[in-house]
C-alpha cells in the first residue's frame, strides 16, 4: 500500500475522548507553564514555527494562515474518512465548503478559491479512480501528507521538553495509520467546538491577521536571552519581516501600532524605535502555548491509543 491509501477513520470503533463542555482544564493550562522546562519548550516550538512558515501572497489573499491550516486538516480528514464504493464519504469540494461554512472558517467561496490554489500547488489532485463519476472527488497528494509530518517532526521535539508524548509522536509520524489518527483527533474536537484561541482570546488581534503570530513570535525571540521572557528592547525592520513572511509592509506597520495600542507592546520612540515586549504579550503567549501543549498531548495519547503498537514484521 502506498503512503497515501486510504485509511478508514469509521474501522477505528474507539470513540473521540473528548474534553469537557468548559474545553481544556484550565488548572493543567496554568500548571504546565510552571514545568522548569515550560520556557524552553515554548521557544524551540516558536523558532520551528517561524522557520516552517512559508508567506505566499497568492494564498493570503484567500484566507488567513489559520484558515489555510485548519482546512488541509479538513481536507485530510474527510479524505481518510473515505469508504471504498459509497459517494457520501471523502473529500470532495462540496463537503469541504459545507463544513467551512458551518465552522465559520471562511465563506463557501474562499473555501473554493483555497481548494483550488492548493490544486494549483499540487497539494490536492482528482481522484483518479472515482466508482462514481457523479460524484467529483479530490484526494491529497503526498506533497500534502509531507508538509504535515514536516510541521510535527519540527514541533513535536519541543512538546517533549515537557511531555513524553512529544517523542513518542516524532517517533511514530512515520505511521500513515497515526497521520490518520491524529489528524481524525485534531479535527473531531475542532469540529466539536474546542478552540485553543479560546485560552488565550487576546492573541485574536494577531491571529486574524496573516502572518500575525509569526512576527509576535520573531519579536518575542529576538527579545529573549534564553526562555521566553523577554529581557530587552529589540530593533525590528519592518521590511525584513514583510519580506520574510510573505505580507506588505503596510500589514507589519498597521499591526506593530495596534500591538502598541493594545498594550501589548511599548515604542517609547516611536515607529522608529525599539520595542519592549509588555508583560500582556508575554503572559498571552505562554498561555497560548500551554493550551497548545496539552491538546497536542492529549490527541497524541488517544491517536497511540487507537491504532495500537507497531506490528512487529518477521
Amino acid at each position: 500500500m502506498t503512503a497515501l491509501a486510504r485509511t478508514s477513520l469509521a474501522a477505528h470503533s474507539r470513540p473521540i475522548v473528548m474534553f469537557g463542555a468548559a474545553g481544556m482544564p484550565r488548572a493543567e493550562i496554568a500548571e504546565l507553564q510552571t514545568h522548569p522546562q515550560f520556557q524552553a519548550a515554548c521557544r524551540g516550538a516558536a523558532s520551528s514555527m517561524v522557520d516552517l512558515y512559508q508567506g505566499n501572497r497568492l494564498l493570503n489573499t484567500v484566507v488567513n494562515d489559520r484558515g489555510r491550516l485548519v482546512i488541509g486538516y479538513l481536507a485530510l480528514y474527510l479524505h481518510f474518512g473515505t469508504h471504498d464504493g459509497d459517494p457520501r464519504s471523502g473529500l470532495t469540494l462540496s463537503r469541504l465548503k459545507t463544513i467551512c461554512v458551518e465552522q465559520n472558517i471562511c465563506s463557501a467561496g474562499r473555501a473554493e478559491a483555497l481548494i483550488a490554489v492548493m490544486r494549483l500547488f499540487g497539494y490536492i489532485e482528482p481522484a483518479p479512480d472515482a466508482a462514481d463519476r457523479r460524484v467529483r472527488r479530490l484526494v491529497p497528494t503526498e506533497k500534502l501528507i509531507v508538509s504535515y509530518r514536516e510541521r510535527w517532526e519540527r514541533v513535536m521535539p519541543a512538546l517533549g521538553r515537557i511531555r513524553p508524548q512529544g517523542d513518542a509522536a516524532v517517533a511514530a509520524i512515520p505511521r500513515i495509520e497515526f497521520v490518520s489518527a491524529l489528524v481524525r483527533q485534531f479535527t473531531e474536537h475542532f469540529l466539536a467546538g474546542i478552540r485553543i484561541m479560546d485560552h488565550s482570546p487576546e492573541l485574536t488581534l494577531f491571529t486574524d491577521r496573516n502572518a500575525g503570530l509569526m512576527v509576535v513570535f520573531s519579536v518575542l525571540l529576538d527579545s529573549c536571552d534564553d526562555g521566553f521572557t523577554p529581557t530587552r528592547p529589540v530593533m525590528v525592520s519592518i521590511s525584513a519581516l514583510s519580506r520574510r513572511f510573505g505580507v506588505s509592509r503596510v500589514h507589519v506597520r498597521k499591526m506593530l501600532r495596534d500591538a502598541a495600542a493594545e498594550g501589548f507592546i511599548a515604542r517609547p520612540n516611536g515607529d522608529d524605535g525599539p520595542i519592549v515586549v509588555q508583560p500582556r504579550l508575554t503572559q498571552a503567549t505562554h498561555a497560548f502555548f500551554a493550551t497548545v501543549f496539552l491538546f497536542n498531548a492529549h490527541c497524541i495519547s488517544a491517536a497511540l491509543e487507537e491504532i495500537g503498537p507497531q506490528p512487529i514484521h518477521s
